[in-house]
């Protein structure tokens, strides 16, 4: 895609220094969608480090550098919450991962700077998980109230079990015992994940993935596990945590490796393709060309992707009958990799009866 066509937030996250000749119609179109996308914070750090911040008008400048607090906040409620979850399960059974958002802080990553922090997410090795949600639950987190089948969907089938809140906080904690459902037709190895994992330093019993499984999650949580449209905040992570990585030698060279053996190189492929295409991620052209020659499907798939993707995931406005199309079509496919068809089938009709009864409970509620 040639940056001249991209949204103007995507041609100020690939070149920061680009925002100098924004118009007026370029900015309200950048600084509404940012904020909406949830990247606002992080593309003012991004704008600054090129030393451009202070070459934007008086108004753009301001909303970038004010959509800082918000994240500071949210990071500071997930440290502490990671403290009290810390304290609330004995060292003595083992350590625990942070995932994701959480990971990135506690790790001190450079991509934690302005990112939105909603959800704690944890991995614990799947024979603990019942002993660290009983003792979760006694120390003041609850589960959502759920019927029988949902219980059941997330106990026999997913790769976490319900989410769980503080009945005085509200911060989601998500328990996980896996990275994908068990039904899911990727298959990553949990233990090969605790192995490479890393110590968080000054947090006895916490843990972080390795850089190379970091990208590999947020790639499989975006491409694999995720419906993708609404994306580009999982997108910008990829790129960030690439940008900071990418420097090292090793990294490049184990990556490929790594995600075959984890059974994960279509969402690598995905993730270096896309952000490459629509952030300008810096990807060394050889890298690109062997995990396309590895993990790539085939022509017409791959084609198939490329225009779906590239319809659904950067910022839409307005309403676009292809788009809706490109959207629900990957949330479809999102549900195909997730569970087989004699389980999804079903699923999927009493999602759509359950949504169905709401939309007239609703309804008759408005009439009334």
């Amino acid at each position: 895609m040639h940056p001249a066509k991209l949204h103007p937030l995507l041609r100020s996250a690939r070149d920061p220094l680009a925002v100098v000749h924004f118009s007026a119609d370029d900015w309200n179109r950048c600084l509404r969608t940012a904020r909406t996308e949830r990247v606002l914070a992080r593309l003012g750090y991004r704008i600054a480090d090129a030393d451009a911040l202070d070459r934007c008008p008086a108004a753009a400048r301001d909303q970038l550098i004010a959509a800082r607090a918000y994240p500071g906040f949210l990071q500071g409620r997930i440290a502490h919450e990671v403290s009290q979850v810390r304290r609330a399960l004995p060292a003595a059974d083992g350590d625990l991962i942070l995932l994701k958002g959480a990971a990135y802080h506690c790790a001190g990553l450079p991509l934690t700077r302005g990112r939105q922090l909603r959800d704690l997410d944890i991995l614990v090795p799947r024979a603990r998980i019942g002993a660290c949600e009983r003792d979760l639950l006694a120390g003041g987190w609850e589960s959502q109230p759920l019927n029988d089948y949902d219980q059941r969907y997330y106990r026999d089938w997913m790769h976490e079990i319900p989410p769980l809140r503080h009945r005085h906080r509200d911060v989601e904690v998500d328990l996980h015992h896996r990275l994908l459902p068990l039904t899911s037709r990727l298959r990553p190895d949990p233990d090969l994940l605790w192995e490479s994992s890393l110590p968080v330093a000054g947090m006895p019993g916490v843990r972080v993935l390795s850089p190379a499984d970091m990208l590999l999650h947020t790639a499989t949580h975006l491409f694999h596990d995720g419906a993708i449209r609404g994306g580009l905040n999982d997108l910008w992570d990829i790129d960030e945590l690439v940008r900071h990585f990418g420097g090292r030698p090793e990294f490049w060279g184990k990556l490929p490796g790594r995600a075959a053996r984890l059974d994960l190189g279509r969402p690598l492929y995905y993730g270096l393709l896309f952000s490459h295409a629509l952030l300008g991620t810096p990807i060394p052209a050889a890298v690109l060309t062997d995990v396309g020659r590895r993990f790539a499907p085939a022509r017409p798939v791959k084609a198939l992707m490329h225009t779906l993707v590239t319809r659904a995931l950067p910022p839409q406005e307005g309403w676009s009958a292809f788009a809706g199309l490109a959207n629900w079509l990957l949330y479809v496919r999102s549900h195909w990799l997730r569970m087989p068809p004699h389980l999804l089938l079903p699923h999927l009709i009493r999602k759509s009866l359950r949504r169905l009864d709401s939309l007239d409970q609703h309804s008759g509620r408005l009439r009334g």
